[in-house]
């Protein structure tokens, strides 16, 4: 389909394809190119239709590839917290586990 693949990083690409935000090429894309950062799905669409599709739908969400669990949250707004991290890619444990990337912590909250 006339593209052309770097396998190192590059100024002169027009997007960047990763599978999670943990990917170092990521945080790259992210802060100094500025370009779309989309999912290996894009590029398989643009085959299937022989073209270039959009983009919008196919974009690497900022919690994508995070497993993240609470603690000392209250229950009301832990289905908050939870419902923001999947609607942005993310994966919520109510259990904390080795699986967990992240850990997200109100050390306010039993203090007062």
């Amino acid at each position: 389909m006339g593209g052309v693949l770097h396998a190192k990083a590059s100024l002169d690409v027009n997007f960047v394809i990763v599978k999670n935000v943990l990917a170092g090429k990521y945080k790259w894309a992210l802060n100094t190119l500025k370009k779309p950062i989309v999912t290996i799905n894009w590029l398989s669409q643009c085959w299937n239709e022989h073209r270039n599709v959009p983009q919008d739908s196919f974009r690497v969400l900022p919690f994508s590839g995070l497993m993240i669990s609470v603690t000392r949250i209250p229950a009301d707004e832990r289905k908050e917290i939870e419902k923001l991290i999947t609607e942005n890619g993310g994966k919520y444990s109510a259990e904390l586990t080795k699986k967990c990337t992240h850990l997200i912590s109100d050390i306010s909250f039993y203090d007062s």
